[in-house]
């Protein structure tokens, strides 16, 4: 008898027990997955500066030679505001002239671009890394004339308009491609005793790197 109360003790225990044991299971939490992040959008907000080398495509009037294409290189420095997907900014580059050849007729008088400056506004879409943006503003140059003897250099003011887009490497450092056409209007040059107006248009092909800070 006395064997018989401690095990029917423990079979009423086990007994409790199962229903306990099946409420747990039936309680028990679902896995968890870890929450979704979403990446960080590229941000295009700051100063930069930069560098750019090209091709210059000089178109002269009033003059023997009418073309002349060169090699350009320059710097830029900017301010971007990015709000959203679009972007708004300033830029002022200068590009240095005079490293080409021009056209192969011979004779009379010629004119070259010694160098071309822009201040311009932009507005753009950004794709994440990659900004694609139009431009326009105040252009200035310096133009030399020469009848072969006699030759001047006179600066000049006009104007630019033009098209780029421009890809984030890393978050600081972007590369660009830019089209520019540059007006400066005509100008008298006195050669000798000929006095001959001279006009240009500019088109200016860039690739550069921007560092923003």
């Amino acid at each position: 008898m006395s064997r018989i109360l401690p095990m029917a003790a423990l079979g009423l225990m086990a007994l409790f027990a199962l229903p306990a044991e099946a409420a747990d299971r039936a309680r028990q939490r679902p896995q968890e997955w870890p929450a979704y992040t979403a990446p960080r959008a590229y941000n295009w907000n700051g100063f930069y500066v930069g560098a750019h080398t090209g091709g210059g495509f000089d178109r002269f009037n009033g003059v023997s030679k009418k073309s002349r294409n060169e090699v350009l290189f320059g710097g830029q420095v900017g301010y971007n505001v990015h709000m959203g997907t679009m972007l708004f900014g300033v830029e002022s580059d200068l590009s240095m002239n005079g490293f080409g050849k021009g056209s192969k007729r011979g004779g009379g008088t010629s004119a070259d671009m010694r160098y071309v400056g822009t201040l311009k506004a932009r507005a753009g879409v950004t794709f994440d890394r990659l900004l694609v943006y139009g431009t326009g503003g105040l252009a200035y140059g310096s133009i030399k004339a020469s009848d072969g003897l006699v030759s001047k250099t006179r600066g000049k003011t006009g104007y630019v308009v033009g098209a780029g887009a421009e890809y984030g490497i890393t978050d600081n450092l972007s590369a660009k491609v830019e089209y520019n056409y540059v007006s400066l209007g005509k100008d008298n040059f006195q050669l000798g005793n000929t006095r001959t107006r001279v006009g240009v248009t500019e088109h200016l092909v860039k690739a550069g790197l921007n560092y923003r800070f």
